[in-house]
């Protein structure tokens, strides 16, 4: 059988068809795998965007989101290890199409979900077969073309990866400005539907099988554990603020431990037998592989849960659209495409110290956007707000992109392919718990605020019911009134919906006379209120954020320093 990288061989009847195949259905096949790609990786945050309309339409409360995008990103890390086995052992392009199969049934499932925990279920789902799909994409891929070619397919693969992943709260404003057929949120995950189907078509006729030379086998065992472990952990972190912090999810908590233990225990034994492991723990002796797996983890962890507080603050805070949220990314977006292209060169010229300038960049970014907020209020200009997102941007793509190759360039060669498959998985646990983490300060932070911001509106709310004539005598019970009902929404689990007991019973904005009017009065003075709250929330995010985007500068110090590839 003829070999290809990453230990994967192409079968002799599949290596002649690629032989014989056109250029055209070569191309089809590598479209049919970056369309998959790209769905994966774009439906990790196409979600952010369109959270405050699902949060409407479904009741969802705080938590409920927060496992709308974690158990994607954790479902997605879960199955990629297990799976990229099933597809040493059932064939890559068979997996990868049942897989695909899946995801646009999952999707199709979350666009016709009737509740958030129908939602969560689904989008668990969801990201067991992403994960599925993506383990078995790069060896397809370099089943398709010589590796002669290699260094050019996988350079577009990488530009498909970025783009994805940056490209989702733009996506998801757009479509749910559209609204076609009304679907509103629903249709960031029915258009998964017809894009999936074609890609199936496309991927059953172009797609070459691609099987691993030795088959590895599945440590069922050991792939259970580490996702009850991380179930344990995860759960209670998004449901905590939510429920109180009752018992039994301390309790979850608690038991995370010794379950991680018991599972770092059997890898160990297992492996200590001449098993294969789901996890190579002794990776973790390599200091290039153990520190650089650190880096992956803290810093995926924090940019997901960036991504989530600023989607939610310039909509529930700002009361941004969908798209004009999405929009206000975009210089984001274009300053780490442009980083990307050129981080190689970079890394070429300085090595590793790379990364170091990187997150050195992006730390400046996010405090100059703290200061902004701070001067710009709940209504920021997006002149004022580009040239440091921008240069966020570049800062971003000078460290992600050569993250890996630098991480691998002082790994043994020896362990170089289980660091590779590993990394990702690392990755994606680590958004899955920095997402979780963040979410509880983010959300304290607001309740933390609340008092401060809303007392801050009182006497505008006075002045207001002044102005429209109410009687003095009922100002004060109005303005009370107000108070009570704005800090009861932004001190709960739920700052983002009005609470039970103050929504107005048979009035509305639109309503004649005083009570129309106050009812306007309170729900506009409610909105500055929360816009000030989540403002000054996402400006201590973001200096957090800053600090630690430091720390993993003076941690990148700790690579070897080398400029290329062993």
């Amino acid at each position: 059988m003829p070999e290809n990288v990453s230990g994967v061989v192409v079968d002799a009847d599949e290596s002649k068809e690629r032989t014989s195949a056109t250029p055209l259905k070569v191309w089809l096949g590598l479209a049919t795998s970056l369309v998959a790609a790209f769905m994966q990786l774009l439906d990790a945050t196409i979600v952010n965007v369109a959270l405050p309309s699902i949060a409407v339409d479904l009741d969802a409360g705080v938590s409920a989101q927060l496992l709308m995008v974690s158990v994607y990103i954790l479902a997605f890390a879960c199955s990629l290890i297990t799976a990229a086995r099933v597809g040493d052992r059932f064939g890559r392009r068979r997996v990868f199409l049942i897989a695909l199969s899946g995801f646009v049934l999952a999707s199709l499932l979350c666009g016709l979900a009737q509740d958030a925990g129908m939602l969560v279920l689904f989008r668990a789902l969801q990201g067991l077969a992403a994960g599925s799909m993506s383990a078995q994409t790069f060896a397809m891929i370099s089943g398709l073309f010589p590796k002669s070619k290699h260094p050019k397919v996988f350079g577009i693969y990488g530009a498909t990866i970025g783009l994805a992943t940056i490209s989702g709260p733009l996506a998801g404003g757009l479509l749910i400005e559209w609204d076609v057929f009304e679907w509103g949120w629903r249709l960031i995950f029915f258009v998964n539907v017809p894009i999936g189907i074609l890609a199936l078509v496309l991927g059953y006729r172009y797609l070459v099988d691609a099987r691993a030379e030795h088959i590895r086998s599945l440590d069922l065992v050991g792939a259970g554990l580490s996702a009850i472990a991380l179930f344990l952990l995860i759960f209670p972190l998004a449901e905590g603020r939510a429920r109180g912090w009752p018992g039994e999810l301390i309790t979850m908590m608690v038991l995370s431990v010794p379950v991680a233990a018991a599972f770092v225990a059997y890898e160990l034994r297992l492996q200590r037998r001449g098993g294969e492991p789901v996890v190579t723990l002794a990776l973790f002796r390599d200091r290039a592989f153990s520190v650089g797996a650190a880096l992956a983890f803290v810093f995926f962890g924090t940019l997901t849960s960036l991504i989530f507080t600023i989607s939610l603050t310039l909509q529930f805070g700002f009361g941004f659209s969908a798209l004009r949220a999405g929009v206000v990314t975009v210089p984001w977006a274009v300053g780490m495409g442009i980083a990307a292209l050129s981080s190689s060169t970079v890394y070429e010229r300085i090595g590793n110290r790379v990364l170091i300038l990187g997150m050195v960049v992006f730390a400046g970014s996010l405090l100059a956007l703290s200061a902004i907020l701070g001067a710009e209020g709940s209504d920021p200009r997006w002149a004022v707000l580009a040239g440091p997102l921008f240069v966020g941007g570049i800062g971003l793509g000078l460290f992600v992109a050569p993250l890996q190759t630098v991480i691998l360039a002082g790994v043994d060669p020896a362990r170089a392919g289980s660091a590779s498959g590993l990394l990702p998985t690392v990755q994606q646990v680590g958004s899955s718990i920095g997402l979780a983490v963040v979410g509880i300060v983010f959300f304290g932070l607001v309740a933390g605020q609340a008092p401060a911001a809303v007392q801050a509106e009182r006497a505008n709310v006075v002045a207001q019911l002044e102005r429209i004539g109410l009687p003095e005598n009922l100002r004060g019970i109005a303005a009370d009134t107000f108070v009570d009902c704005a800090r009861s929404q932004l001190e709960s689990s739920t700052p983002m919906a009005t609470a039970p007991q103050c929504r107005p019973a048979g009035a509305s904005t639109s309503a004649a006379g005083p009570i129309g009017d106050t009812v306007e009065i309170a729900y506009n003075s409610t909105r500055a209120a929360a816009g000030a709250a989540f403002s000054a929330a996402q400006r201590r995010v973001l200096v957090i954020i800053a600090v630690v985007a430091l720390a993993v500068a003076l941690a990148s110090t700790a690579l070897p320093r080398t400029t290329t590839i062993r």
